[in-house]
């Protein structure tokens, strides 16, 4: 295997100023709300000058295409590591549930902007951001639809089409994120947390059938 060639001064350089940025306008925007803040004040808070910040995201738009993309490549990473960890299908479910509802909370000022542009991805260009949008949905079906399969097979989940029922949690989430933004409260997902569980694994789980409607032998 050929060694990763070493990163330049540019490069390094690069990098570490784009996490400030990104990092900064983080900061801003869950203090201030995503339309309020301007190019100028996140500039000031990473400490570069106003034409600088211009170099690596040439537009408001773009910085914030670059902050979904650091959440979806970060959330992804810990779902992964959620279902490759020891543990039963349901438990492994229950994480990748916990994690998708704790990144809508910590991400609730871009949950609108994300929530636009993945119905945009579905619909438009496949090349830049939104090929990139639609290839992280993709991994996460590829992610979690073995799990639910897994379950069926265990018998722990109900039989269905796995990947169904994968696009159903994913609905789910996105309605507690619609939730979150109609109701704009920053409890609203922890609100509806235990209801959400009690929907999710009521929903998946075979039912024993009561006394009554088992047929006498």
């Amino acid at each position: 295997m050929v060694p990763s060639p070493k990163p330049t001064k540019k490069e390094v350089v690069t990098a570490f100023r784009t996490r400030e940025i990104l990092a900064a306008a983080r900061k801003l925007m869950e203090r201030r709300g995503l339309e309020a803040v301007t190019m100028e004040e996140i500039a000031a808070a990473a400490r570069v000058a106003k034409g600088t910040i211009y170099l690596y995201f040439p537009s408001k738009d773009e910085l914030i295409q670059a902050l979904i993309t650091e959440v979806g490549e970060s959330l992804l990473q810990d779902i992964e590591a959620a279902v490759l960890a020891p543990g039963s299908p349901a438990e492994k479910i229950q994480r990748v549930a916990a994690l998708l509802l704790e990144c809508l909370i910590k991400e609730r000022a871009l949950y609108p902007i994300y929530a636009r542009d993945s119905h945009r991805a579905e619909h438009g260009s496949p090349h830049g951001y939104w090929r990139q949008l639609q290839e992280r949905e993709d991994k996460f079906f590829d992610l979690v639809t073995p799990v639910f399969a897994q379950g069926i097979a265990a018998g722990q989940f109900i039989p269905a089409n796995p990947r169904l029922l994968t696009f159903m949690l994913r609905g789910m989430v996105r309605g507690m994120g619609y939730y979150q933004m109609v109701e704009a409260k920053e409890g609203a997902v922890k609100e509806a947390l235990a209801v959400f569980l009690t929907l999710l694994f009521y929903g998946l789980t075979p039912k024993i059938p009561a006394a009554e409607e088992v047929a006498p032998l």
